[in-house]
């Protein structure tokens, strides 16, 4: 758990994240109860491609490469900084993690496996509710800048065959969300 002086040292950085946007002073204090804090060194994996840890991660300090094995290179998806969450996509399915994440300079998290959220849910609902709601929207703005980056690249393509897997491909994803 988070001690009491770790919250208070990064009480700044806890407010300006967009996971924790609405929470009160005091519901942040409550989340100390919840959380881990740890340290990693330049060039530490925090998640690695393929394994499951079933938690949520959220940058206080540092920077960290998110990295997607593309065959036979690693191809850099993003540069992550501080007030960044990652994890997201395991931590509400049991599935392996879909990328790396790799420190690029000593870097400060924090951490809330998904045993101590569902404890945060039954003991205060409403703090977990805001946090899971402040991830729907942060999953949405990613998938609404992928939807754009996807057609403008898309788009570029001469290949009209392209263009048609394109719109195919977006109407099986839309058309199956509810199956």
């Amino acid at each position: 758990m988070m001690s009491p002086t770790k919250m208070e040292e990064y009480r700044g950085e806890l407010k300006e994240c967009k996971i924790l946007e609405n929470l009160e002073p005091s519901e942040i204090d409550i989340l100390g109860d919840y959380v881990g804090f740890r340290g990693f060194s330049d060039g530490d994996e925090i998640l690695t491609e393929g394994l499951q840890y079933q938690g949520l991660w959220l940058i206080l300090r540092g920077k960290c490469d998110v990295l997607k094995d593309c065959g036979d290179t690693k191809g850099n998806l993003a540069q992550l900084e501080p007030g960044s969450l990652f994890g997201e996509m395991s931590f509400f399915e049991t599935v392996p993690h879909s990328a790396t994440v790799r420190a690029i300079e000593d870097t400060e998290t924090v951490c809330m496996s998904r045993e101590e959220f569902d404890k945060l849910q039954v003991s205060h609902p409403g703090i977990s509710h805001k946090i899971v709601i402040n991830i729907v929207k942060l999953i949405s703005d990613r998938l609404r800048q992928m939807d754009s980056w996807t057609c403008r690249l898309v788009e570029s393509e001469e290949n009209s065959q392209k263009h048609q897997e394109w719109h195919d491909f977006r109407a099986r994803l839309y058309s199956n969300l509810f199956d």
